[in-house]
């Protein structure tokens, strides 16, 4: 917890039950809750991106593996459910793997693919919800024509009205030309690293490939599969 948000809690006595209360704007179960010690490194990362945030209107930030099971999504995930806690503030998870979608659909709701189509259906986005899950859907289309073709720069600025923060989960970076496509528009791309595979050359062919596509990387988390998250690495946030 930002030391800021920590001391305006302790004035107003208002201290964030943060197990409780994710359980209270998420009830999908999408991805298994994570373990209490490992709560304060996801507050943390969300901290991170908070500080990176300028002026008033919503951002997106993408989260990208770089090779397949690295944990992305959920990692994502709950930073996501952090930052609509921690800000108290409407924030939409984006499931764009199109390869692989960790949440296909959800009861009652729009989904990625049909919104790329048409960006204008997301200007009444489940309102009064402060934490959105936005699935990838299932239909089939040409996701890349959508993706380079302003629909998808249409859609997150409309999001950006609506949503403190946009987190997008992108497909892994060595599977898909579509992560440097749907990373490029927003605030910049997070790079999961899953700890016991890590290889240092994939990892920086991974970073070279999407600054080639004009991309901000602004830096890695190590992940671990079993959700230990090392604190160390999402103070630093460091760019490689």
């Amino acid at each position: 917890m930002s030391k800021i948000l920590a001391a305006m809690q302790r004035r107003s006595g208002n201290v964030i039950d943060f197990a409780y209360n994710l359980e209270t704007i998420d009830s999908g179960g999408h991805f298994p809750a994570p373990p209490a010690e490992q709560m304060g490194e996801f507050e943390r990362l969300a901290n991170t991106l908070i500080n990176l945030h300028r002026g008033d209107k919503g951002v997106s930030v993408t989260f990208a593996a770089t090779v397949s099971g690295e944990g992305s999504s959920y990692v994502s995930y709950n930073v996501a459910r952090h930052l609509s806690l921690i800000l108290n503030k409407r924030v939409v998870w984006v499931d764009a793997n199109f390869q692989s979608p960790a949440v296909r659909s959800v009861n009652e709701s729009a989904d990625f693919r049909t919104l790329l189509e048409s960006p204008a259906e997301a200007d009444n986005l489940m309102r009064g919800r402060q934490f959105v899950v936005l699935p990838n859907g299932s239909r089939s289309i040409k996701q890349t024509d959508y993706l380079v073709g302003g629909y998808y720069r249409d859609l997150l600025d409309r999001l950006a009205d609506q949503f403190a923060f946009c987190i997008v989960d992108a497909p892994p970076i060595s599977a898909s030309i579509d992560v440097g496509h749907l990373a490029r528009p927003t605030l910049g791309a997070v790079v999961v690293i899953e700890a016991r595979r890590l290889r240092h050359e994939v990892v920086n062919n991974g970073i070279k490939n999407l600054r080639s596509q004009g991309v901000n990387v602004l830096g890695t988390v190590l992940n671990r599969q079993v959700f230990d998250i090392p604190a160390f690495l999402y103070n630093r946030m460091q760019s490689l």
